[in-house]
């Protein structure tokens, strides 16, 4: 398979690292209440629509990528895209099905998303745990470390060997009263292989009519 642009490091050099500011008020018993809060009402949120961008480091490597992700109930469609038409990906699950297709017209199978993605790509992205990390939260999965703020905020996660650290939250569309800030900026590392991820527009999913990977532009 054809590799995505690999760019030189234009990206911002960015840090692994979650620093505390000298200020920052103590955790407590009811920052620990307030992230347990958290969990429950972020684990309800099973639908989205994500745009933005994913900086992806692979040893020496770096793959600048744009970031689209339709989720619903039994859907998924991840679609990553290199600048300037250099390739395109899309990544979809239904039901226990998992599809990817490239640009190129290639096509791969299977029913592990990782496995998949891996297959076609050599990259190894824990997409499975990504659908609770990018809340902010863990999966039930495996065990997990959390390093949490005053305010029941995860600022990092050890989970399946991977450092997630959430180095922004913002509202978002999904937010409301009873919906916390979700995360903005998340950098993750596991060995060789680190993602860095940008959340541009997060809003609640509408039904998904067309899965059309390059749609006709004729009309």
């Amino acid at each position: 398979m054809t590799r995505l642009l690999v760019l030189p490091a234009l990206l911002l050099v960015l840090s692994g690292c979650v620093t505390t500011p000298e200020n920052a008020e103590p955790v407590t018993d009811e920052s620990h209440e307030r992230w347990n809060q958290r969990q429950q009402q972020l684990s309800t949120i099973q639908s989205w629509e994500i745009r933005g961008r994913i900086a992806l480091f692979v040893d020496d490597k770096v793959y600048n990528l744009g970031l689209d992700w339709k989720l619903e109930k039994d859907l998924s469609i991840i679609k990553l895209e290199a600048p300037l038409g250099q390739g395109l990906i899309q990544l979809e699950k239904k039901g226990q099905q998992i599809t990817l297709l490239t640009s190129e017209g290639k096509s791969y199978s299977g029913q592990n998303a990782e496995q998949v993605l891996y297959q076609s790509t050599g990259w190894s992205i824990p997409v499975e745990g990504l659908k609770s990390w990018i809340k902010g939260i863990n999966h039930n999965r495996s065990d997990y470390l959390p390093d949490i703020d005053s305010t029941g905020k995860a600022l990092s996660l050890q989970q399946d060997e991977w450092r997630i650290n959430f180095l922004q939250y913002k509202p978002s569309q999904l937010a409301n009263r009873t919906t916390p800030v979700l995360p903005r900026k998340i950098y993750m590392k596991r060995n060789d292989l680190a993602l860095k991820i940008v959340i541009d527009q997060w809003q609640a999913q509408q039904k998904t009519t067309s899965t059309e990977l390059f749609p006709s532009f004729e009309d």
